[in-house]
């Protein structure tokens, strides 16, 4: 079986979010880099800054000057809060929750709520379901 790769949901919005819209074009590359980055990550929406570096290297094209001004800005912006040595997306877990399917035994659970709900009683002598007398 092949392995999943991690994923997030991204929004039309962002096209049109005027927060996302006071950012200059490199920075709306690392945030949408940084937002990938931290999908991956253990605590999802979460990135450990501890080295700023790695993070240039995998977000920023390794410009640190462009990481630092970038998460500067999303801060300001409410975007992204720190918590040092962290920065976490504010809205990540709203906006990235999991369906109902990334979960088989959560799939089980709700098919067998489904059939049990359309499958009658048996009472032992055939079905005892009242009609409405006709007009």
């Amino acid at each position: 079986m092949a392995a999943r790769l991690p994923w997030f949901r991204a929004y039309c919005e962002a096209r049109t979010d005027k927060k996302l819209g006071k950012l200059e074009d490199d920075e709306h590359r690392v945030w949408f880099h940084l937002l990938c980055y931290a999908a991956e990550n253990e605590v999802r929406g979460m990135i450990d800054m501890t080295d700023r570096e790695l993070v240039a290297l995998e977000c920023a094209k390794d410009d640190m000057e462009l990481l630092d001004r970038t998460v500067a800005k999303l801060t300001r912006l409410k975007i992204v809060a720190q918590e040092d040595p962290f920065i976490y997306f504010v809205k990540f877990a709203e906006r990235q929750y999991d369906n109902p399917s990334s979960r088989p035994e959560a799939v089980k659970e709700r098919v067998r709520k489904h059939r049990e709900q359309k499958t009658p009683p048996s009472s032992g002598k055939g079905s005892s379901v009242s009609r409405p007398a006709s007009p």
